[in-house]
């Protein structure tokens, strides 16, 4: 089974005017010989708590998404993306209960997805994704003051996986046989809840390390309430984040699973124009250092991180509107895909485009969905855009130059975001 390459959502501008939005032209069928991708995502189905899974397309063709936990399929749904390239589907109608996974069988290669976890004060949302290489890492974690914080690991497929976690905190680095040879049994997940494993901690990083089979790894971070989703990514060393506008705190965390120091360069594209070296330092072996944006700016903002050695950057926002936490993305592109992204019923929502070059940028803005509307903008050299979202099932974003889309989404005082799907062919 061949898997995805994809990561999940979203982007958008400053004074912009909706253009007509012309009738799209129905998406090419998918070659019948053409092995279908797919995608792995985390499923929260408790509670008053439901999740929403949705998928965009380049093409109109026919998908599968099936839930799993315990050992077996507990239930499936065919589904067609259509003329528009998008569908979403509740998870409940798919058989899922409690902490499960789901397995989109994808249409094509220029196909995304991702969840959207709600309550009624809390909303969520990230990317699914392909079976990673057999080292990724996750940081942002706390089980202080309050805060509850879960690991997620999900194996899809047929055959046993086996994973270590090397733990850090702020106390320094965890032994706990809990995090040795941890069995991910198939067709199921399992959840290390840091709660009960190592209350009291302010920081939490894991890096997840795959001996045996292929795991996902999702963290979730519930904070009076409301809670985020996120999940372990590969550490590089270069990476691009756009950044919201709105009050409160906006932190970017850089983490290491490295044991030895790394040097860092964070470049800021803000109010100021673009500036070079704004924070520079040394993060510590299995380290962290945090780099504050709200003091910078209110406004919208983008950073791009350079390191000497694997890191993995990621936002937490902490606002009036709810806690949000989303990683950046290791590359930039001229197609980016937003499943899941839109303005919920009584809520709002933007997209944030970061221009990651040095010319101005024409970028087409589409709302896949019933509505579909569309807005061409541009976006200066090394300059930040802001765009309004309606409702949709997700956009689409292109670009006459490389850029990178993050979403956003609010209701009440829930918050998500974000950080979107590229498409490297198109």
């Amino acid at each position: 089974m061949k898997y995805l390459g994809v990561v999940v959502m979203l982007v958008a501008a400053v004074a912009a005017t909706f253009l007509p939005a012309p009738d799209p032209a129905d998406p090419g069928a998918v070659p019948a010989t053409e092995a279908p991708p797919v995608a792995i995502c985390p499923i929260l189905q408790a509670g008053e708590r439901s999740t929403s899974v949705s998928v965009l397309s380049s093409v109109n063709g026919e998908g599968r998404l099936s839930t799993f936990a315990a050992g077996s399929e507990t239930g499936a749904l065919d589904f067609r993306t259509g003329r528009l390239g998008a569908v979403t589907i509740a998870a409940a109608d798919v058989g899922a209960v409690g902490n499960a996974g789901g397995l989109v069988e994808m249409p094509s290669e220029t196909t995304a997805a991702a969840v959207v976890v709600a309550g009624p004060n809390s909303r969520a949302a990230e990317s699914c994704a392909d079976i990673p290489e057999g080292q990724i890492f996750i940081s942002g974690g706390s089980t202080a003051g309050g805060e509850l914080f879960a690991i997620q690991l999900i194996n899809p497929y047929a055959g046993e996986a086996i994973v270590n976690l090397t733990v850090t905190t702020d106390t320094g680095l965890e032994s706990n046989d809990q995090f040795n040879a941890v069995v991910v049994p198939p067709l199921s997940t399992i959840t290390r809840d840091m709660n009960e494993i190592i209350p009291g901690r302010e920081t939490i990083s894991a890096n997840i390390e795959t001996t045996r089979g292929s795991v996902l790894a999702y963290g979730r971070l519930t904070s009076d309430g409301e809670v985020a989703v996120w999940r372990a990514v590969a550490p590089g060393d270069n990476w691009w984040l756009p950044v919201p506008e709105g009050a409160g705190t906006k932190q970017m965390v850089i983490a290491t699973p490295e044991n030895s120091e790394i040097e860092y360069q964070v470049d800021l594209f803000g109010p100021d124009g673009y500036v070079e070296g704004h924070d520079t330092g040394v993060i510590a072996p299995r380290g962290r250092v945090v780099v504050p944006l709200a003091a910078v700016t209110e406004g919208a903002a983008g950073v791009r991180v350079i390191t000497t050695g694997p890191v993995v950057p990621a936002l937490r926002i902490d606002s009036p509107h709810g806690l949000a936490w989303t990683t950046a993305s290791p590359v930039d592109a001229t197609v980016w895909l937003l499943p899941g992204a839109g303005a919920p019923p009584e809520g709002s929502g933007s997209v944030v485009v970061l221009n990651t070059g040095i010319e101005t940028v024409t970028v087409s803005i589409r709302a896949l969905g019933e509505s579909g509307p569309v807005r061409e903008l541009e976006v200066d050299a090394e300059g930040v855009l802001v765009a309004d979202l309606v409702a949709a099932d997700g956009y689409r974003v292109e670009a006459s130059g490389p850029v990178v889309a993050l979403w956003t989404s609010e209701f009440g005082a829930s918050r998500s975001a974000a950080i979107g799907i590229p498409l490297q062919d198109g």
